[in-house]
């Protein structure tokens, strides 16, 4: 009762801030709760008519018919491999765009770079995939064309399996870069100064500032958002997969969004899709929470 009651008269203290924090916990609890309630469609014989409640029990039946599926063991990898390239190599390249961008002095300049960074994150996939297309074709695209000034053959980027993984990471680089930067940027200004004067004052160079001033600073911040982004690992894009994989590339570019959205949408297999849907839910929940316990073993930094 002592406990509450304090805990009541901190929140009643802070309860502008708490005011603040409503409208966040009303949307989560709209759009991340509620719709829980729709997880039993994949253990129903789901019809329109019975809806969520009158459809039939069907257990683990869209579970099974989906391991049974004589693609789903490729689908799988195809999405832990584009997801882990994704990961691996996208990752920190928002951190390096911020460091980079922390070190830029004219001020004019900074801010063009950063807005010209932005910017894609604001442009739909079908969007930025018909601009590839018009850069990378070999019939008169301009990539081609410069590549042909030096003597080389033109070359079929996209719809080719060796250049796939490449466009695939790449164009998802370009897209985000600039949107996942922000927040490592406000970290990267949350750095107490009186640390960069003290490095300065025994006789740290820039890069010396960046590994021993930035880079601690920002760890925190890192930390958190790589246990966030390992959550994802069973996802590897829905638009982005469909628009830019073709039949020449289907072996490698299948994956579990695609899937799960295909059989949903197309084909009316709503308990399957939903199926799909929550076994990928599940290994991202149990990615979470082992990254999140090593996290918290090995840097005492963890989400919970």
């Amino acid at each position: 009762m002592i406990k509450n009651s304090v805990l009541m008269k901190r929140i009643w203290k802070h309860k502008l801030f708490y005011l603040f924090m409503l409208p966040g916990i009303i949307w989560f609890f709209l759009f991340s709760y509620v719709p829980l309630y729709g997880i039993q469609v994949a253990f129903r014989d789901y019809t329109f008519v019975g809806g969520f409640t009158g459809s039939p029990w069907a257990g683990f039946k869209y579970f099974q018919q989906f391991f049974n599926y004589y693609q789903s063991g490729d689908i799988i990898r195809n999405t832990v491999i584009i997801s882990l390239m994704k990961l691996l190599i996208g990752f920190p390249m928002p951190i390096i765009l911020a460091i980079l961008l922390n070190e830029i002095r004219m001020i004019r300049f900074k801010k063009t770079v950063q807005t010209l960074s932005y910017l894609p994150y604001f442009v739909s996939w079908i969007v930025v995939v018909t601009l590839m297309q018009r850069l990378l074709t070999p019939y008169g695209g301009p990539v081609n064309d410069l590549l042909g000034s030096f003597g080389t053959d033109p070359i079929q980027f996209l719809n080719n399996p060796t250049w796939f993984y490449q466009i695939i990471v790449g164009s998802d680089i370009w897209k985000n870069i600039g949107w996942n930067s922000i927040i490592f940027m406000a970290a990267i200004a949350g750095i107490d100064q009186q640390q960069y004067e003290a490095a300065k004052i025994d006789g740290a160079g820039r890069f010396q500032q960046i590994w021993h001033v930035t880079l601690p600073g920002i760890r925190n911040v890192a930390i958190i958002l790589f246990i966030l982004a390992v959550g994802n690992l069973m996802s590897a894009g829905y638009e982005q997969l469909l628009l830019l994989n073709g039949p020449a590339t289907a072996g490698m570019g299948s994956v579990l969004d695609v899937h799960a959205i295909n059989s949903g949408i197309r084909e009316g297999r709503l308990s399957y899709a939903a199926a799909v849907g929550l076994f990928q839910s599940v290994i991202g929940l149990i990615l979470v929470l082992t990254v999140n316990r090593i996290a918290r073993k090995v840097s005492d930094v963890s989400l919970f």
